[in-house]
C-alpha cells in the first residue's frame, strides 16, 4: 500500500487527522485514492483505519483490521472468480449450444435433412457455416431472435394426392426461381406470369405455396413482393448495405439514418429497424440504446 499512503501523507497533518476521523471525509479520500491507484475501496479505507489504529498502539485493533483487509480481498476474489464462472457458463451452455443449433438449420434451409446436417456437424464438415452461425450468435444483443419456435404452415390437409403432387412441383418451380432472383424480389403475380399459370386456380394453390414457404423462413415478404431468404439476409443487401455504409462513417441514431435516407416516416422507421435487427443478428452492427455503430 505504498502508493495509498504516499497519496495520504501529501496532505497536511491537519488533513490526514480530519480524513481519519471524519468518515465522510475518509470515505471521499478513499474514492479519490480508489481512481489513481485501481484499488477497491473498502480496501483502501481498512487500510487507512488500521494506520489510525497503529499511531494509537490499539494492538487489538490493527489485528481485527488486518484480518478484515485479507476478508476484503477473498471477498472480491470471490467475486472475479463467480463473474469468471458466470462467462464459463454462458460460451459453455449458451453460446456452443446455439452455434450448433442455427449451424444445422443453415444446413437444413440448404436442402439437407436434420439427421444429414447432424452427419455433417458431427463430422466437422461444415466449418464455414459453423463460424458464420458463431458470428451471429457473438454478435447479437438478443438471442431471442435467433431462438424463436418456427410456426409452421402445412399444406397436407386432406387434399387429394395429386393436388399435393402439384403443389410440390410448384413450391420447386418458385424456389427455383427465387434462387436465381438477382435480389430485386417478385411479387405474386409476376412468378406466375414467369410460371406461365397466371390464372384463378393455380393462385390459389400458390398462396398456400408461398405462405408454407414464408412460414419456413425460406422466403421474406416484404410489402407487395417476396425474396429469397438467404439473398435478403444478406448484407449486400442494396438498403442495409446503405445503411450499413453510412454506419461505417460514424455512429448515428434512428432518426439520423432517417434524416439522411430521406425515409423519415412511419413505414420507413419500421423498415430501418428490421434492417438493424438482421444486421445486428449477423454481428454486423451494434448499440448502445441510442446510435448504431459497425462493429
Amino acid at each position: 500500500m505504498e502508493e495509498l499512503y504516499e497519496l495520504f501523507n501529501q496532505l497536511s497533518e491537519r488533513q490526514r487527522k480530519l480524513v481519519l476521523e471524519t468518515p465522510t471525509l475518509l470515505d471521499a479520500f478513499c474514492i479519490e485514492a480508489s481512481d489513481k491507484i485501481g484499488v477497491d475501496i473498502d480496501i483502501l479505507r481498512a487500510h487507512l483505519m488500521k494506520l489510525d489504529a497503529y499511531a494509537k498502539g490499539e494492538v487489538d485493533r490493527v489485528v481485527k483490521l488486518s484480518n478484515s483487509v485479507e476478508v476484503i480481498k477473498d471477498k472480491g476474489m470471490r467475486l472475479i472468480e463467480r463473474q469468471s464462472d458466470r462467462e464459463l457458463w454462458y460460451n459453455q451452455m449458451i453460446v456452443a449450444p446455439l452455434v450448433e443449433a442455427l449451424t444445422i438449420r443453415e444446413l437444413m434451409d440448404e436442402g439437407k435433412s436434420f439427421e444429414d446436417s447432424l452427419t455433417l456437424l458431427s463430422e466437422d464438415k461444415c466449418e464455414d457455416v459453423k463460424a458464420d452461425a458463431k458470428r451471429r450468435v457473438i454478435g447479437a444483443r438478443d438471442l431471442s431472435s435467433l431462438v424463436k419456435k418456427p410456426t409452421l404452415v402445412r399444406w397436407d390437409d386432406g387434399s387429394s394426392r395429386l393436388e399435393r403432387e402439384k403443389k410440390a412441383t410448384l413450391y420447386h418451380e418458385i424456389l427455383n426461381i427465387m434462387k436465381d432472383d438477382d435480389g430485386s424480389g417478385h411479387t405474386k403475380t409476376e412468378l406466375l406470369r414467369i410460371l406461365r399459370k397466371d390464372n384463378s386456380s393455380w393462385r390459389t394453390m400458390c398462396d398456400e405455396v408461398l405462405k408454407y414457404m414464408e412460414s419456413r423462413e425460406i422466403i421474406i415478404k416484404q410489402n407487395r413482393k417476396y425474396f429469397y431468404a438467404k439473398t435478403f439476409h444478406s448484407r449486400e443487401h442494396g438498403y442495409h448495405r446503405e445503411v450499413y455504409e453510412l454506419l461505417i462513417e460514424e455512429a448515428l441514431s434512428k432518426t439520423a439514418i432517417l434524416n439522411i435516407m430521406g425515409y423519415n416516416n412511419t413505414k420507413g422507421r419500421l423498415k430501418l429497424s428490421n434492417a438493424l435487427n438482421q444486421l445486428m443478428i449477423e454481428g454486423l452492427v451494434q448499440t448502445d440504446g441510442r446510435r448504431w455503430s459497425v462493429i
